[in-house]
């Protein structure tokens, strides 16, 4: 992107404050961002809000290792998460109740965003599913777990049909989230 995407103007506010915003929104407990590249640069242009903010010091070796310190941060008792990506502005703290709510209602240990019949983060783990991360390697998330065991993952409908809440990874995908504003 050439920029810290973290940084890119959506709504006039940074992507990643949006994303924070809408999490410190949400029936959450405890809300933690976890930064990599640019951490101290994104820090200081972001409101983290009610945010715990912790530095993944091994973020080059991908998104695994920012699952396991997003993860290891939380305390013994906390008995489920939501994985929610930094660079996805249009997931809104209603739709994290909803997962939240479908998840326990459901009695199955994690609920996703469901978009053309495949799931997609948010996502929603309970503390059981969690060693589950921690044994994942690279640049690969909780969607490679919820898709390899999709009997266990409650699915919540994408809100408007047609249209999967934008992660930011290319130019051209800051582009169609800025159309869609």
């Amino acid at each position: 992107m050439g920029r810290p995407k973290q940084l890119l103007p959506v709504h006039g506010r940074a992507l990643l404050e949006l994303v924070v915003t809408h999490a410190c929104a949400s029936a959450l407990d405890h809300v933690v961002v976890v930064l990599g590249a640019n951490a101290e640069v994104v820090r200081n242009a972001v409101d983290m809000g009610r945010a715990e903010v912790v530095v993944n010091a091994d973020h080059a070796a991908g998104m695994s290792s920012s699952l396991r310190v997003g993860i290891q941060t939380l305390a013994g008792d906390v008995g489920r998460a939501v994985i929610l990506l930094g660079d996805q502005p249009d997931v809104t703290a209603a739709q994290i109740d909803e997962l939240l709510d479908l998840q326990k209602r459901s009695g199955l240990p994690a609920s996703a965003l469901s978009f053309d019949g495949l799931l997609h983060p948010p996502v929603v783990l309970e503390r059981t599913l969690w060693p589950g991360l921690m044994e994942l390697d690279g640049d690969v998330g909780c969607r490679r777990i919820i898709r390899a065991q999709p009997e266990l993952v409650a699915a919540l409908p994408a809100s408007v049909p047609g249209r999967h809440p934008v992660d930011i990874d290319t130019p051209d995908d800051y582009a169609r989230l800025l159309e869609g504003a």
